[in-house]
């Protein structure tokens, strides 16, 4: 593949792209179009002065001087001329001002051509607005012609006023000579200045793009230690911000996928130990084939697949990949047989589990999906709860929204790391004094659930008094239809809703990994 220009290059290109625009503007306005445009101004000039001269009250004291200022500050001839009709019906012209200040004047030209004198007149009368401008053809050795504009107006006593004003046109051509000559250097300056420019420019730009491409590099090879400096520039600012703060949530996710693996390492040799040796001794030592110890194999493979659930799980709720698969069911009672199922295998380890609700509650939602949120929420109570293993559960309704709130007498969890602990692997590093196992998957698994449904949660923690986990979904009638509505076409497969259950049954043994140990309260 081509390799890509760099910084300096691109950057004198374009500004050799500009210059040769500024360039072409200059060619284009100073030379070709030097002669029309001064000749177009000429032409506004001469009839915007004949055009005002003419408006001049004839009566005013300041009539002659007003007449010499215009002719003055735009170095103009300027004639007045009274025009009466004689007893015969003939016309009799009489100069009544004069302010000439050019020095090549053919107004005196035009009026001893009665021929010409007399077509002015004319056009100037039958023009619209009273006034003609023409190109003279006379010329001397300093103009190329001239412009005579005529303006017909009336006078006082009945005569009419004829007002010539006239301008030389100088010649262009040795102004467009000197302008080619000063073409050359303003070239050969601005190509000068582009290099320059655009040497100091992408300098100063590239600096902490390429300072930023090293510490990338370093982040590349799993070094996190890095620090993107953005330099002076706004955008390269914010980039080095972006990227300051990637490389912090790498490292973040690095740490937590490495003690992931250690968990997993753990909690995985153990109940395959178990297994592993149970099954030996049912295999050579006579009589030891029972249910006592089929049931301990049976228990260490279901901690197992919890395991594998909860990744599982996770993986699909943030791929995109679990569909809601909407019925009307009791909230209430999905809780209720939650604590109930808790409360008879946790109930000989001295835990006290109960759920207080007032009413009943049903809601729209993916049944599975909910009651795997309050397993996981219950197990993480369960785990990190006080010496007195006591644990709350909370039904509140109000304003058609139920939320359920589950309360522990736990250490709590520090101000500074309750924006975390939704986050996986995550773990507070704090150690209870029961042994808590897990994949520090659960309350992730909380939090996508949740967010699927479009549902309100949160945690509030004491240090020293314990945490209360909540979630909210709006309170559905008990008499609606509970036809199943699902977000998407694609069904989960029965395997997968068969996994799912199995997460939530193995949550009970209280030794689940993933459900408990995600952070909530440790």
């Amino acid at each position: 593949m081509r390799r890509p220009a760099g910084m300096k290059v691109k950057m004198f290109m374009y500004l050799a792209v500009f210059s040769a625009i500024v360039l072409a503007v200059i060619v284009v306005f100073q030379i070709i179009l030097l002669e029309p445009v001064y000749r177009a101004s000429t032409r506004r000039q001469v009839t915007a002065a004949a055009r005002t001269i003419s408006g001049f009250d004839e009566g005013s004291s300041d009539y002659e001087s007003d007449i010499y200022d215009i002719a003055s500050r735009f170095g103009l001839c300027v004639s007045v001329f009274a025009i009466t009709e004689d007893a015969g019906g003939g016309k009799t012209a009489v100069e009544t001002v004069r302010a000439h200040t050019g020095q090549a004047c053919v107004i005196h030209s035009t009026v001893t051509n009665e021929g010409l004198f007399a077509e002015l007149y004319t056009r100037a009368r039958q023009s619209d607005r009273g006034i003609y401008l023409e190109t003279t053809e006379l010329r001397n050795s300093d103009s190329e012609g001239s412009l005579i504009c005529a303006a017909v107006s009336g006078g006082s006593g009945g005569a009419e006023l004829l007002t010539l004003v006239n301008v030389p046109l100088q010649p262009v051509d040795a102004t467009v000579a000197t302008l080619r000559l000063q073409l050359v250097y303003i070239s050969l300056i601005l190509i000068f200045v582009s290099a320059v420019a655009a040497y100091i420019i992408s300098s100063r730009m590239s600096r902490p793009v390429t300072a930023m491409n090293e510490e990338a590099k370093k982040l590349a090879t799993g070094s996190y230690d890095v620090n993107f400096t953005g330099g002076e520039f706004l955008e390269t600012v914010q980039l080095a911000g972006t990227l300051n703060y990637a490389a912090s949530e790498l490292s973040k996710l690095d740490t937590m996928q490495k003690e992931l693996i250690g968990n997993i390492s753990h909690d995985l040799r153990t109940p395959l130990t178990m297994i592993a040796g149970y099954s030996e001794v049912m295999r050579d030592i006579p009589g030891e084939m029972n249910a006592e110890n089929m049931q301990i194999i049976i228990d260490e493979t279901n901690r197992l697949s919890s395991l594998v659930n909860d990744m599982l799980d996770l993986s699909r709720l943030t791929g995109g990949k679990r569909e809601l698969k909407k019925t009307l069911f009791s909230l209430t009672e999905c809780v209720r047989e939650t604590v109930a199922r808790y409360s008879r295998l946790k109930g000989a380890q001295g835990y006290v589990i109960e759920f207080h609700a007032d009413r009943e509650a049903f809601v729209s939602a993916d049944e599975t999906l909910i009651l795997q949120v309050i397993y996981n929420l219950v197990s993480n109570a369960v785990n990190y709860t006080g010496d007195d293993r006591k644990v709350d559960i909370y039904q509140s309704i109000e304003n058609g929204v139920c939320r359920i709130t589950v309360c522990d007498t736990g250490e709590g969890i520090a101000p500074e790391k309750l924006p975390f602990i939704w986050d996986r692997y995550y773990r507070t590093g704090d150690f209870h004094k029961r042994a808590v196992v897990g994949t520090g998957l659960g309350l992730s698994i909380v939090k996508n659930a949740l967010i699927l449904h479009g549902a309100q949660f949160g945690v509030s923690s004491t240090v020293g008094k314990g945490s209360a986990f909540w979630f909210e979904l709006p309170e559905a009638e008990a008499g609606e239809d509970g036809e199943t509505e699902k977000s998407g076409e694609t069904e989960d497969d029965p395997e997968s809703d068969k996994s799912t259950g199995e997460n939530g049954e193995n949550g009970e043994n209280g030794e689940n990994g993933g459900n408990g140990e995600n952070g909530g309260n440790g």
